[in-house]
Parts: structure tokens; sequence; C-alpha cells
């Protein structure tokens, strides 16, 4: 349990946002965990449209989990620790100088950063394809976020569906 929190903790610092609820995943066309507010144009979800949200949320959830295990894969086989990748983190966002870290330290750290992002892009594309294979088109899953991010009730009932 620690290692995982450690592990997303080294993930969230080195700028890399994961989604902490089930809301708020796209952005923009892309991946994120930001919901505006704004003007929808259908208020109105229909029980099957709020049911394939909720498999895409579910389908979200799972893909979070392979993201957070095939990173700290990538930590571990750079042989590195999830400890020593924050620490390696933290000196570099501090601008410390470079004798904290050794070369070879560093080098791995940056292999690390690159492989995060490859995985990253792959989820993204993951998520994309989900909402498409569950029969949404991208913007009214969007508008369906929107509705659910602004109603208590769809909130609840969606929590209720996925099981929280």
């Amino acid at each position: 349990m620690f290692k995982s929190l450690v592990v997303g903790g080294a993930i969230a610092i080195v700028g890399i946002t994961l989604p902490t609820t089930a809301y708020g995943q796209f952005n923009a066309g892309s991946i994120s965990p930001t919901i505006e507010t704004e003007t929808v144009a259908n208020p109105e979800v229909s029980p099957i449209e709020l049911q394939q949200f909720v498999q895409v949320i579910k389908q979200f959830q799972r893909i979070e989990r392979y993201m957070q295990m095939q990173m700290a894969k990538a930590i571990k086989k750079e042989g590195l620790t999830p400890e020593k990748f924050m620490e390696i983190n933290e000196s570099q966002r501090q601008l410390r100088s470079q004798s904290v870290n050794s070369s070879e330290d560093l080098e791995k750290f940056r292999k690390v950063v690159v492989e995060f992002q490859d995985i990253m892009d792959e989820a993204e594309e993951r998520r994309q394809s989900t909402v498409e294979n569950q029969g949404l088109e991208l913007d009214r899953f969007l508008e369906i976020e929107k509705i659910v991010a602004g109603n208590k009730q769809l909130q609840s009932k969606v929590e209720q569906m996925l099981g929280n």
C-alpha cells in the first residue's frame, strides 16, 4: 500500500496528473482532471447514456491502475526505488546542484520520465477508444461529464452505479 502511494506521489510530483475522481477525465480532447462549468447543449442524460458513461468511467479506473503499475515497473526497471525517484525529482525541481545525485541516477531518472510519457500517451489512446467503444461521441461524453459534475443527484447515481 505504501509503495503504491509513493509511486502515485512520484508520478504526481513529476507533473503527471492522475485523475483521483471518476469525473473530469477529458479537457480539450485530452484527458486531465479538470472540469469547466459552462452551458451544456443537451442537459438531459438518458438512462442508456448514463450507463455508457459509467462503463467508460469503470474502464478509465482500470486504465489508471494499469498505468500506475507500468510506471512502477519503469522506475524499478531503471534500478531506482520510488523514494529515490521522488528524491531526484525534488532536487531537480529545487534546482539543487548536480552533485546531490549521481549522473547515473539522473540518467535513470530521465529514462523513467520518458517512459512515463509513453505510458501516459498509451493510456490517453485507450481512454479515447474506450469512449468510442461504449458508443458515445467524445463531445457527448464531455457534455454528460459536465452535467453530472453539476448535478448532485446524478453524481450520487453514478457513484451508486460505480459501486462507490
